[in-house]
């Protein structure tokens, strides 16, 4: 059975969540051609739009962006680090920007989302209904099956740069490296070398790491890329 829920409350969405078989969407980007490809297969929808969770809130150095608030908002906030903003645009085509979210994306997890890497480099947190605010690192490594993210809140300050390689300029980089760099230090994210993006150590960025190989380039390559584009 394929059915439709549009929660009032996020006590509300996380009990709808709490059963089988359902799925939570800001924006739809990902879950609704999943949907589309088998409607047979039991699933129900729980859409997010009526929680107003897309408020962008600066508070000090940290700012706080709401789960369903769209990546081209985020492109478009002035208040967003510039890096961030950049990785926004770079995410996805813009006519899916409209409609992907920040926690859409977080919780799909990419290992290739530049976006979620620039957020590590920024030291951002994930807030989720119900649960203690977590790193964002700790909570890409649990999941985020039946969890439903409310916002992110990450550094403004610092100045970023992002180094990548794609098999064309329009493609999804196979291997990024973000940086950035404040008075703590700098903080090297990496993506294309692990399940998702993460927080590698700048001076040695591919230690422990053992990326898996696939058509666009093997784990040797991955390893090789990592080690140039962070020196970049």
């Amino acid at each position: 059975m394929l059915a439709y829920h549009r929660p009032k409350s996020l006590d509300d969405a996380a009990s709808l969540l709490a059963a089988p078989g359902r799925i939570l969407i800001g924006g739809g980007t990902a879950a609704i051609p999943a949907v589309r490809r088998d409607p047979t297969a039991g699933v129900e929808i729980v859409d997010l739009q009526a929680l107003h969770l897309d408020m962008i809130i600066a508070d000090g150095d940290r700012i706080g962006v709401g789960a369903t608030t769209r990546l081209s908002d985020l492109r478009s906030e002035l208040r967003i680090p510039a890096l961030l903003r950049d990785l926004a645009r770079r995410e996805l085509p813009s006519a899916l920007r409209n409609q992907a979210t920040v926690g859409g994306t977080i919780a799909y997890g990419s290992a290739d989302s530049v976006l979620i890497a620039g957020l590590l480099a920024h030291d951002a947190t994930v807030e989720i209904h119900g649960e203690s605010t977590s790193t964002l690192t700790s909570a890409l490594a649990e999941g985020f099956n039946g969890k439903l993210i409310t916002s992110v809140t990450f550094n403004s300050v610092g100045v970023g740069a992002i180094a990548s390689t794609g098999r064309t300029p329009a493609d999804l980089p196979i291997v990024a490296a973000v940086a950035v760099a404040s008075s703590d230090g700098v903080r090297l994210s990496l993506t294309g070398v692990a399940t998702t993006p993460i927080l590698v150590d700048p001076s040695d960025p591919t230690a422990g790491l053992a990326p898996v190989g696939d058509f666009r380039g093997s784990s040797e390559y991955r390893l090789h890329l990592a080690a140039l584009l962070s020196a970049r």
